[in-house]
């Protein structure tokens, strides 16, 4: 394979030779992960630099395929297992249901930590328009629950 040719396919399938390190960077991947090129005695063997950069590529993508199959195992065996661990969501309630969900949701937070954050409300499957809307009452309510005054 002559140089022009090497150059051509190097910037083809997204490589690039680093001169100061002496290696080729895989600008299509994340971090740029460094090769080292395929010498034949002092000189530059391109067309198996080439094939080491592919298969390097291709050994990368099958780690992160991998990894992925995995993840996606780990979901799909949380799906069966979260529906009779976590609690409704909340996502769907509306009026005086969704206050009185909040204030609960309200005093279970305060108990355990300092307050009920906006991410903390969020993680629990709550939307921010129903949060914002039904803040204030489920807050009174939640106050009277904790005070003996139950409404």
């Amino acid at each position: 394979m002559t140089a022009a040719a090497f150059d051509q396919q190097l910037k083809l399938h997204g490589f690039f030779h680093i001169r100061a390190e002496g290696r080729f960077a895989d600008v299509r991947a994340k971090g740029c992960p460094r090769t080292e090129p395929v010498m034949r005695g002092k000189r530059l063997n391109r067309q198996a630099t080439l094939d080491a950069l592919l298969t390097d590529r291709k050994a990368r993508q099958d780690a992160a395929a991998a990894a992925d199959a995995v993840q996606i195992e780990r979901e799909r065996i949380a799906a069966l297992i979260a529906p009779a661990a976590l609690p409704a969501a909340r996502a769907g309630l509306e009026g005086a249901a969704a206050i009185a969900q909040l204030a609960d949701d309200f005093i279970v937070l305060t108990t355990r930590s300092d307050g009920a954050a906006l991410p903390d409300l969020m993680r629990m499957g709550w939307r921010k328009s129903q949060i914002f809307e039904h803040t204030d009452a489920a807050r009174s309510l939640a106050y009277s629950r904790q005070n003996g005054a139950a409404v």
